[in-house]
């Protein structure tokens, strides 16, 4: 049976990874907590589901939001699932999933939901706020105001 313990260590794995892997952008210690059997859920089209995959994605997006921020704002554990909704602020300076560097400023919200087996993160779901993201950059206009009654 899960004890609190192991709840609480499965927490500690996810906020390593959002200080070492995103935060630091230590990418070997994205291969010290992911499993070699990892999955990502929530891939986008073209990347690999695998830990390679997520590795990628991950450095792509650094490459990109050079200057980012991930803040964990909740984190909620139950069983081996950890879940965390988060912040990410910064710059983009670089191309990233076909648009290209606008040097704006952004932040967004997102959910992430892992899984987590003997300190190591086998599966990952996420959620993005990519109105609000895309609407930053300019990439799309933003949502007009409803007309006043």
């Amino acid at each position: 049976m899960e004890t609190r313990t192991e709840t609480e260590r499965n927490k500690a794995v996810i906020r390593r990874f959002v200080e070492e892997v995103q935060n630091g952008k230590d990418f070997d210690a994205y291969d010290e907590l992911n499993d070699p059997d990892f999955v990502n859920l929530s891939s986008p089209p073209g990347v690999p589901p695998d830990r390679d995959g997520g590795k990628l994605f991950l450095q792509a997006f650094a490459q990109a939001y050079p200057d980012a921020t991930f803040t964990i704002e909740e984190i909620i554990a139950e069983g081996d699932q950890v879940v965390t909704r988060k912040t990410m602020s910064g710059t983009n300076t670089g191309d990233f999933a076909g648009v290209p560097a606008t040097g704006k400023p952004v932040t967004f919200q997102y959910v992430d939901i892992m899984r987590v087996r003997d300190g190591r993160i086998v599966e990952h779901w996420n959620i993005v706020d990519q109105l609000s993201w895309l609407t930053q950059l300019g990439v799309i206009p933003a949502p007009s105001s409803p007309p006043p009654d």
